[in-house]
């Protein structure tokens, strides 16, 4: 065998493992000014941005003049929605064992809300979720019982949190994805912008393109046409709730990725020449996203007579994944500093993008899905060219990856043992707010389910190694790699010290389930992240009766 021969021997297979793993691993490298009156709140909601507003914003990082402000306050004002208690908005409040009535919060990134008919039956009819996925005919009876006692769980949630919400994008037909929930689930709700979609090519159609191929152009042109009208192109983070919303404001986080001046450098560079081809085009498809704005949190508080300070305090919020796991600490660090003078129970929940890499796992699929229209045709042209990490980077990851694999809680020692996402949960362990009070990492077995003694495993569901985990590819290689616990959910209760037990566990969170059965008992499952719960007693437990796995 010659030298040239063995080398692209290596070549290939060293290809071939980049490719088999590239799909499981991800590369490495003060307060605004609150309105106590509702309905004041309801009409200082922003204004949308016209088309013309639009296209302008795609082709300049810093707008000026009256534009500046429409987009400043797009971004800066949320949209609030809240009816006070009318009779067709009327919490739950479940009653747990144990437990008496509690608030049931729920946390689900929707990925943009694409399987929008499946997510709203989840959470409002499950008779109808069942018959829409032919459960009867294709589970079998134990599968059946576990989606049906999830199902019955998301009826009871009162507060519910939902990640990458869109409002008026062709992927997602148009919709205003919050308000249409919140009208299904009789909620009141609150939605902030994170991000306003302005790709002249991709999402305005202001840049034409065309392809050689007849059918190929035919394709392209139906896939990018929008409707100006409809199209308001806005992305953000959302708070749903059965209790009355008060206080609503948006928090900016630090910038850890500048989502226009990147994403437009890229756009220049591949746009010089306007040499287009099939694979080419929906290559760049994929991997650009040009967008105004950036990472915020969303911060509400909802009137809950039965705490001692009548409200309670709910933090949508969703970090930064293109960026060093040290940036998103400092993201959280600036949303902790905003809410330590904060005297009600706190509830902080929502996708955190906690892989210890720079970049979030993705999939071909899930990019194909939540920006290609016509994805079945375009998957076509390029899934033999798309390849969203490198080849070479994987030689040392084993023991540094199976290490934190499901837990980016896990310990951490740089260099020897790395752990770099472990930073962030000391920094909300560690954390006090101004009355004393600490975030509850407990995680006392006869409160999770199922029953593990680990930290947060009270608020997050533990499973055999790590944390449950919230993001899986479709190919996990039956859950070797390619899973990720990305979603979290803090809670503030009425406790000094994280993990002392000897402590009030009013508010305390108990039984968090992560639904994976319910997300994934449809083909393709109906988000890339599932739903959440966690239950907060609203009183002080008297006889607690652990429940069993």
């Amino acid at each position: 065998m010659t030298i040239e021969t063995a080398g692209r021997i290596a070549l290939h297979f060293g290809l071939a493992f980049g490719i088999a793993f590239s799909s499981c691993l991800a590369q490495e490298n003060s307060r605004p000014e609150t309105h106590a009156d509702t309905s004041a709140e309801r009409s200082q909601n922003p204004d949308l941005l016209s088309f013309e507003d639009l296209v302008a914003l795609s082709s300049t990082a810093k707008p000026e003049g009256g534009l500046a402000e429409r987009l400043s306050a797009l971004l800066n004002v949320p949209f609030v929605q809240t009816e006070g208690a009318p009779a067709n908005i009327q919490p739950y409040r479940p009653t747990v064992t144990g437990l008496g009535v509690v608030l049931r919060v729920g946390q689900w990134n929707i990925e943009r809300g694409l399987n929008f008919d499946l997510i709203r039956s989840a959470l409002s009819s499950p008779g109808e979720f069942l018959r829409m996925t032919n459960a009867d005919d294709r589970l079998i009876s134990h599968q059946k019982g576990v989606i049906e006692s999830q199902l019955a769980t998301l009826q009871g949630v009162d507060v519910l949190v939902l990640n990458e919400v869109d409002w008026g994008m062709k992927r997602t037909e148009y919709r205003d994805v919050a308000r249409e929930l919140a009208a299904v689930l009789h909620m009141n709700y609150a939605y902030g912008v994170e991000f306003v979609e302005v790709d002249p090519l991709f999402d305005l159609d202001t840049n034409q393109v065309h392809l050689t191929n007849p059918q190929q152009e035919q394709r392209l042109q139906q896939d990018l046409q929008v409707d100006r009208q409809r199209y308001h192109g806005l992305h953000g983070t959302a708070i749903l709730s059965r209790y009355p919303i008060e206080h609503v404001r948006i928090l900016r986080l630090p910038v850890c990725y500048d989502w226009y001046e990147k994403e437009y450098k890229a756009i220049s560079q591949l746009e010089r020449g306007r040499r287009w081809s099939a694979d080419k085009l929906f290559r760049e498809r994929v991997e650009r996203e040009l967008r105004q704005g950036g990472r915020m949190a969303l911060i509400a508080d909802i009137s809950l007579p039965d705490l001692p300070t009548g409200r309670a305090t709910i933090v949508a919020t969703h970090l930064e994944n293109k960026c060093p796991p040290g940036c998103r600490r400092r993201q959280l660090q600036a949303l902790l500093a905003e809410l330590r003078s904060d005297k009600n129970p706190v509830v902080i929940a929502g996708d955190l993008n906690t892989t210890s890499r720079d970049n979030t796992p993705t999939s071909l699929r899930n990019e194909i899905m939540t920006r290609v229209t016509d994805y079945k045709f375009w998957a076509g042209q390029a899934v033999s060219h798309f390849h969203p990490l490198g080849v070479f980077q994987y030689i040392l990851v084993p023991v540094r990856y199976f290490h934190g694999y499901n837990d980016p809680t896990a310990f951490h020692l740089p260099v020897l043992w790395d752990n770099r996402e472990q930073p962030l949960f000391k920094t909300v362990e560690k954390f006090r707010f101004a009355d004393g009070y600490a975030f509850d990492f407990r995680g006392e077995p006869d409160r999770t389910l199922p029953s593990k003694r680990r930290s947060l495993a009270d608020s997050n569901q533990r499973g055999p190694k790590g944390f449950t985990p919230t993001y899986a590819f479709a190919r996990n290689y039956g859950g070797l790699v390619g899973r990720f616990k990305l979603d979290w959910i803090f809670v503030k209760p009425f406790i000094e010290d994280p993990r002392r037990t000897e402590q009030s566990y009013r508010f305390a969170p108990h039984f968090p389930i992560t639904m994976r059965e319910l997300n994934d008992s449809v083909e393709d499952r109906i988000s890339d992240h599932p739903p959440m719960t966690v239950d907060l007693p609203l009183t002080e437990p008297t006889k607690f009766a652990a429940l069993k796995w």
